[in-house]
């Protein structure tokens, strides 16, 4: 009996894995009809697909790039553009790889992957200097970016950063054939609490409105699942070790009442990367430059 059971519930995990697997061929580009109902913005074309961006301001200012987070899109800086411009920055932001409107492409989703999307933005714009400023997972690709090429970095702005370890196990993401099936069929409703708890308040609507509309796309489930398994999205310790050789000036900007990513890791950053300034802004979780949009942009303007 107990063997049937068995080769019962193996039979059902396959027929699951095979539907998955077949699923996952039968993706469409997620440009497509998002794109047409949304034509905003720029796209370029590279060997792994498309990335959308879109560019504000006077292309002769010092340039500002925004990299959203884990489950961040271009849009979610919006209210901190218009404050950049006003200041006199030309300001730069995308849709890293399965987010947004860029494509979904069938590979490790690594911080080297990500490091190389932006290299290839910054050429095609024709940018040689930057301030680099990220959020939540972003922040992690500008710190990256930057050690790599700190001739090209004037300042990094780190929002909300991500990449500090908790007690929390997310081995299980790791295994195969499980977190496939889970995030396959039940990704967007594991995902879209922790979207939720990015505010302390009540979740902003058209910050939901929009994730909800960018995680239906095909692909972006499994884009997810593959940034979890192939870029340190959870402990980025050993590269905040590092930069903190970065001899430029380093501002992080914390929400106090953070859950992903809490406030309590400014200790931490106060030892691998003691001459950066740090913020906290209260009344903000970890999208504290939505729900606290004025006093981070006072932040940002006094720092830059």
């Amino acid at each position: 009996m107990k063997l049937r059971k068995s080769i019962a519930a193996v039979a059902v995990v396959v027929l699951l894995a095979l539907g998955a697997a077949v699923s996952y061929q039968r993706e469409d580009s997620p440009r497509g009809d998002s794109a047409q109902s949304n034509p905003a913005g720029h796209y370029l074309e590279s060997p792994l697909g498309a990335t959308r961006y879109r560019a504000f301001g006077d292309p002769g200012r010092p340039t500002v790039v925004l990299i959203h987070g884990f489950n961040g899109y271009l849009e979610s800086w919006s209210p901190n553009i218009d404050a950049l411009v006003h200041d006199g920055y030309r300001v730069v932001a995308y849709d890293f790889w399965g987010r947004g409107l860029s494509s979904r492409p069938r590979v490790d989703l690594s911080l080297a992957v990500f490091h190389d999307q932006l290299a290839l933005l910054l050429e095609h714009l024709g940018t040689t200097r930057v301030v680099l400023m990220g959020s939540s997972f972003g922040c992690v690709i500008a710190a990256d970016y930057a050690q790599k090429h700190p001739e090209s970095v004037d300042k990094l702005v780190l929002v909300g950063p991500a990449g500090w370890p908790s007690e929390h196990d997310t081995q299980w993401i790791k295994r195969p054939v499980l977190g496939d099936l889970l995030f396959h069929f039940a990704g967007r409703q594991l995902l879209r609490p922790k979207v939720e708890a990015y505010f302390h308040g009540r979740p902003v609507p058209w910050a939901m409105d929009t994730w909800d509309r960018y995680a239906a796309d095909s692909g972006f489930t499994r884009a997810a699942l593959s940034t979890l398994r192939f870029s340190p999205v959870t402990d980025y310790t050993e590269g905040w070790r590092r930069l903190g050789t970065f001899d430029k000036p380093i501002l992080f900007i914390w929400g106090k009442q953070d859950v992903s990513f809490p406030y309590s890791n400014r200790d931490k950053v106060a030892t691998l990367i003691p001459h950066a300034q740090v913020i906290g802004i209260d009344e903000a979780a970890h999208w504290v430059n939505i729900e606290q949009a004025a006093a981070v942009n006072e932040a940002i303007a006094e720092f830059l």
